[in-house]
């Protein structure tokens, strides 16, 4: 009998796309997943950048940042409320223990985004970034950021960490490879992400993706998510992608999340 583990990165919460986090979620909760790993960036932190002001059309603070982010914990939590869940903090993540070294380094240690996120309350486990978190007796590590963000970075971080399996995120953009190595095959994932995308929204017929649109190739990301079937020494990995129209084919099932209601700004 084996276990399914979800695993969804970069949401960047709040320039999330929620109806593609729904989408995510309401899969999960119908084929019933065992696991959960966040894989970073969950939250974006753009109001601690030290890359420069922030897009002057945002208006979100990091108070709001933060509620919305632990709003979106709570929710896990409430929809999965038996499950192991697995926070891996990403860059943006570290954007907050950054801003604190660099800006005001007396509250180092003192702000914590555990704390702040209410983890231990929500039974939600904490890695710091960047760990290689190792998923139960696999040969299998889900980390953020990967050795490599070129173009054919699941290659490229596959050749600097062989004979080891690893499912990344960070470049925002699905990619796989497979290389025989010295005691079989190994794979690496790189797993897109669950941002809002950076065109005008043809279905909702509004613009999203503040927060990126000084970014180069956007046009090449891709909105996915992934589940580890673990079946105990060994495991299968299946990506999933999140179409246009918002639906997805998981298990032989189609799913699909209608539009959500246009909040007035």
């Amino acid at each position: 009998m084996s276990k399914r583990i979800g695993v969804i990165n970069d949401l960047h919460i709040p320039f999330q796309d929620q109806r593609a986090v729904l989408l995510t979620l309401d899969v999960f909760k119908t084929i019933g997943i065992d696991e959960l790993i966040l894989n970073g960036d969950i939250v974006d932190f753009v109001n601690v950048s030290l890359h420069g002001p922030k897009h002057p059309d945002i208006k979100e603070t990091l108070q709001d940042e933060i509620e919305q982010t632990l709003e979106f914990l709570q929710l896990l939590r409430t929809m999965f409320p038996k499950i192991k869940i697995t926070y891996n903090a990403g860059n943006h993540e570290f954007r907050l223990d950054r801003w604190i070294m660099q800006k005001c380094p007396s509250f180092w240690n003192l702000v914590r985004l555990e704390r702040l996120l209410q983890l231990k309350e929500l039974d939600i486990d904490w890695n710091e970034y960047n760990c290689e978190y190792k998923v139960n007796d696999l040969n299998l590590y889900v980390q953020h950021s990967p050795p490599s963000y070129s173009v054919t970075a699941a290659r490229a971080s596959l050749l600097r960490k062989p004979d080891t399996s690893f499912i990344y995120a960070c470049t925002h953009r699905r990619d796989y490879a497979i290389l025989q190595g010295r005691k079989g095959l190994y794979e690496v994932f790189m797993n897109g992400w669950l941002g809002s995308s950076y065109y005008i929204d043809h279905l909702e017929n509004r613009f999203s993706h503040r927060a990126f649109s000084f970014t180069k190739n956007h046009e090449a990301w891709n909105k996915c998510f992934a589940i580890i079937y673990d079946f105990g020494t060994t495991h299968d990995i299946k990506q999933f992608n999140i179409y246009d129209d918002y639906s997805c084919v998981v298990e032989g099932s189609q799913f699909i999340m209608p539009p959500l209601p246009v909040k007035d700004d």
